[in-house]
């Protein structure tokens, strides 16, 4: 039997139409919710992010500022701009793209950005008050997208097993926090677990974000377990060469093989026929983070 399909794209429809209430309503006070987008060069895949984010913003009716820097820019021009954003009372949030280049210290650059102003968790201040369970701050949108996907679906954690395959600090490390804050029993496997399969066929729920397809098999769970594949991939044959669309383009996909929807009682991920995966969630997390730095940023509850 298939398994139940989880939208990604359901969840961010009911989740935009709050945003963009609050957002008229912020209008309505002469409040104008901008976000800035501070990116380094030229690179094809940021500057299709940065219309996507466009996009989607202008649906919220949030404003977005595109700033460009060179790519060789200094540190101290980076540190310079970062400051100027922070200042900048019109601006209530910013989103640093990354990778960023050589010359670039990200160590020193993600205590920079103000923390009300950081709606994707960049500052480890933020990631502090996801420890201490205060949600004043800004916790990591892809980590995040898996707690409103579990609430929309009224999916219950507590006291279930639960494995992450997922080490990162933007995503496994603290997904698991939030998880384990409502009190889900929570594993995380890494690239030196010996063996991941062990882990996942004792789990009710399987979280995977490696990119990497085929990863995730339908005999690494059992029969009814709930699998949320955040992964981008792309597909690669026995040979591992990618797999052509009609059209002679490369298949997205996430972690999981087309034929585990066989076997979960639910899933979602990006490869096809599994649901459509959690990005429109990320997506609409920004612009929700967005909306609550300004209201915080106006004295608004």
């Amino acid at each position: 039997m298939s398994a139940k399909l989880l939208s990604g794209k359901e969840v961010s429809e009911k989740m935009l139409a709050d945003v963009l209430a609050d957002s008229e309503a912020l209008r309505e006070k002469g409040i104008i919710p901008k976000l800035a987008v501070l990116r380094l060069g030229e690179d094809p895949g940021s500057i299709s992010y940065e219309k996507s984010i466009k996009t989607r913003m202008a649906k919220s009716k949030i404003e977005v500022e595109s700033i460009v820097m060179d790519v060789t820019v200094s540190q101290e021009e980076f540190v310079a701009k970062i400051q100027e954003v922070n200042a900048d009372k019109s601006i209530n949030g910013c989103l640093i793209f990354k990778p960023l280049p050589a010359q670039i210290n990200e160590d020193e650059i993600k205590y920079l950005l103000a923390p009300e102003k950081d709606p994707d968790a960049l500052n480890p201040t933020n990631l502090g008050k996801l420890m201490i369970m205060d949600n004043k701050g800004f916790f990591p949108c892809t980590a995040e997208g898996v707690m409103e996907l579990l609430k929309y679906y009224e999916i219950d954690v507590k006291g279930k097993d639960i494995t992450i395959i997922n080490n990162s600090n933007v995503f496994g490390k603290p997904l698991a926090i939030m998880l384990t804050n409502e009190f889900a029993t929570v594993s995380i496997c890494h690239i030196f677990t010996k063996s991941v399969k062990e882990y996942t066929l004792k789990s009710d729920i399987v979280i995977t974000g490696c990119g990497v397809y085929g990863l995730l098999t339908p005999d690494m769970f059992k029969e009814g377990t709930i699998v949320i594949d955040v992964a981008m991939a792309q597909k690669k044959d026995a040979n591992k060469q990618f797999v052509l669309d009609e059209n002679g383009k490369k298949i997205r996909t996430g972690d999981c093989r087309e034929d585990c929807v066989e076997k979960a009682g639910m899933i979602t991920s990006a490869t096809p026929g599994c649901g459509g995966g959690t990005g429109p969630i990320t997506t609409a997390l920004l612009a929700q983070h967005l909306i609550k730095g300004c209201k915080m940023q106006n004295g608004i509850e």
